[in-house]
């Protein structure tokens, strides 16, 4: 029966690896007293001394030594960060395929002309600076018209102005903005 807390690491490979990654902690004086807390001195001059080869026998041996403890709760908040991560980069890469203006993407998500300027390239978007197309007085006033009405449905500048660009389909970005900063200015 095994006492080790946690859940046993019993592949030779993952063990090496851990091993080598304590010595390389200890090596380079990282997190020194957090290791030393697991694993003591004497052990990880042991560990040090060891060769390779000699790892991998020692690693295949049983019961198991080494063992995992997953923090669930850190684990959610990590998937809930990336997802995050993943959806402002899908939003940004929407925005920027449909000729997003650079001053909307620097409001809408913090992003800098040069990388504005990169992410068009990265999207083969074809989109050119110059004057915007003035959009008609009637389509206009729908726009802002539709734009008001979104404040109920988001507290996200940028959430709602995809969803006025989808109420918009035809109708350039950069005309939607424009129109977007005539009533905020």
């Amino acid at each position: 029966m095994n006492t080790l807390p946690g859940l046993p690491l019993l592949d030779p490979r993952h063990v090496v690896a851990l091993l080598q990654h304590l010595v390389d902690q200890a090596d380079l004086g990282e997190n020194l007293e957090q290791l030393l807390s697991v694993v003591s001195p004497a052990t990880l001059e042991q560990l040090k001394r060891t060769p390779t080869v000699e790892l991998l026998r020692l690693a295949e041996q049983r019961p198991a030594f080494i063992s995992v403890f997953v923090d669930e709760s850190r684990l959610c908040l990590a998937r809930n960060r990336l997802q995050h991560i993943l959806h402002r980069k899908e939003e940004t890469l929407w925005f920027i395929r449909r000729g997003a203006p650079a001053a909307a993407m620097l409001e809408l998500f913090g992003i800098p002309d040069r990388e504005y300027r990169q992410l068009k390239r990265m999207t083969a978007n074809t989109s050119r600076r110059g004057r915007v197309r003035k959009l008609d007085a009637v389509v206009a006033e729908q726009v802002l018209r539709f734009w008001r009405g979104t404040r109920l449905q988001s507290d996200d500048l940028a959430a709602r102005f995809r969803l006025l660009a989808e109420q918009f389909p035809d109708e350039p970005l950069s005309s939607l903005w424009a129109v977007f900063k005539e009533t905020t200015t």
